[in-house]
C-alpha cells in the first residue's frame, strides 16, 4: 500500500525530488535534501545536503507528524547546539534504513499547523526546510 496520495507523488515528481521509500516502516527518505549554505557541518565539512527520513503517520494526511531524522549527523559550523536533535544509538531515537542510522530532529508544531485534506508532502517538506533555516526556532 503506497505512503502517499497520488497528488503528493505528482508533487515530488514534478519538483523533481529524489526519494525512497520503506513502506513496512513507514518511511519516506528524501535523498540529498538541500541544506541552507554555511549553517550546517558533516563530518566536520560544510554541509549542503542530507538525507531526510520522515515517518508517514498511519493517519496521513489528517496528522503531518512531528520528527525527522538525517543523515549523516548535523552540526552547526558556529559551534552552538541544535536544540531536540539526538546522535546515533539506542538512546537517541534514532531510525535505520538500509544498515544506515538516521539522527533525530524533534520539531512540533502547534496542534492547528497540519490542515487535514489541504496540507500535503509540500507541506512536509516545507517544515524541514524551515527546521533547517531556523535551528534554534520553535514554531508555534
Amino acid at each position: 500500500m503506497p505512503l502517499l496520495f497520488d497528488s503528493d507523488y505528482e508533487t515530488l515528481h514534478k519538483a523533481g525530488v529524489n526519494f525512497e521509500e520503506e513502506e513496512g516502516a513507514r518511511f519516506l527518505i528524501f535523498k540529498s535534501f538541500p541544506l541552507p549554505k554555511g549553517i550546517y557541518l558533516a563530518d566536520a565539512k560544510p554541509a549542503n545536503a542530507v538525507d531526510v527520513l520522515y515517518e508517514i503517520p498511519q493517519n496521513y494526511n489528517s496528522s503531518g507528524g512531528d520528527m525527522f531524522w538525517v543523515h549523516p549527523r548535523l552540526h552547526r559550523a558556529d559551534g552552538k547546539p541544535i536544540p531536540n536533535t539526538g546522535g546515533p544509538g539506542s538512546n537517541e531515537d534514532s531510525r535505520t534504513h538500509k544498515a544506515t542510522v538516521f539522527c533525530r530532529w524533534s520539531r512540533h508544531w502547534h496542534k492547528n499547523a497540519w490542515k487535514p485534506k489541504v496540507d500535503d508532502v509540500r507541506t512536509i517538506m516545507d517544515r524541514i526546510s524551515w527546521a533547517f533555516k531556523y535551528p534554534d526556532a520553535r514554531r508555534s
